[in-house]
């Protein structure tokens, strides 16, 4: 793969959140002149400047922004010749009437809580009442209209729903070598199911891997399937049905285990959740810490440490 270089512009919030998502991943950081960081990982190097200019550069450039910055358009090129019609954009289909499954996922970056994972099938019948109904990207959506949109979606639509507690998570990320390969198994499994329930022919997943990992994945199981790869994929009605159950899932998980473990466990992996590790670690020990968290996590692994 060939040196790519991307240019973001990103608020002074949306940075300190990437900061805080690539410290949870284990890059490490640096200082540079003018910069407010510069982060490496293996592959790529990002460069976050006051001016709120990012530069992300390395052979897996493109991979870091699908995977970290997958609402960000980058900066047009000035190469001479360039065009606006990437071919991200031609490889958008437009499926509005068309009948469609949708998968999304929960919890991937939360450094308290192991991870769901939901898939929806969509007839073209009912994509008018999910519109009504405000069903969107589940970041869109108030925390305390999850749990209602969730509930109608279970009952009158088909879905297909894996949850992994803390503990089941860790062990099935230990035995995959890594978070995107765990993602693949749990997207092609439920995306699988509801093609053999509904025949449905056509699936879109928000794009994880440059390779496209969850079609590939498919390609032997399910030879009718067409899968969509795509970043911001919550765009497509049924991954926005998808990754509002998937919401719903984590958040009940976390709410479940906060109450069982007697500690108010934050979500996300930024400035709450050290505090939170710590006062963990002296109520219930350390050999429980992988009941509640992510133990491949850089802050988890420190608050061992």
């Amino acid at each position: 793969m060939s040196h790519q270089t991307l240019v973001y512009k990103l608020a002074p919030a949306q940075a300190e959140r990437l900061a805080e998502r690539l410290t949870a991943a284990g890059y490490q950081f640096q200082s540079l002149a003018h910069a407010r960081y510069q982060a490496r990982g293996e592959g790529v190097i990002a460069s976050m400047y006051r001016s709120g200019k990012l530069v992300v550069q390395g052979r897996q450039a493109q991979a870091f922004a699908l995977q970290y910055l997958p609402e960000h358009e980058p900066n047009p090129s000035k190469e001479k010749g360039a065009s606006g019609d990437t071919a991200e954009n031609a490889d958008r289909p437009d499926l509005d009437g068309q009948p469609h499954l949708g998968s999304d996922e929960a919890g991937k970056g939360d450094s308290f809580g192991g991870l769901t994972v939901a898939a929806v099938a969509l007839a073209a019948e009912n994509m008018t009442e999910l519109r009504e109904a405000g069903v969107a990207d589940s970041k869109r959506v108030s925390d305390k209209r999850i749990p209602v949109l969730a509930a109608w979606l279970r009952q009158d639509f088909i879905c297909a729903e894996r949850v992994l507690e803390p503990a089941a998570y860790n062990q099935a990320q230990a035995q995959a070598g890594n978070v995107n390969r765990l993602l693949t198994q749990l997207h092609r499994d439920l995306i699988g199911e509801l093609h053999e329930r509904t025949g449905i022919p056509l699936a879109v997943v928000d794009r994880f891997g440059s390779n496209l990992p969850v079609t590939r994945a498919l390609k032997g199981s399910a030879p009718g399937l067409k899968v969509v790869e795509v970043p911001r994929a919550e765009s497509y009605l049924a991954v926005a049905a998808a990754s509002i159950l998937a919401r719903d899932a984590f958040l009940s998980m976390i709410g479940r285990l906060s109450d069982q473990w007697a500690i108010d466990l934050p979500l996300g992996s930024g400035a709450p959740v050290p505090p939170a590790l710590r006062r963990f670690l002296q109520i219930h020990g350390a050999e429980a810490l992988g009941e509640v968290a992510k133990t491949h996590f850089r802050n988890v692994q420190r608050a061992l440490s």
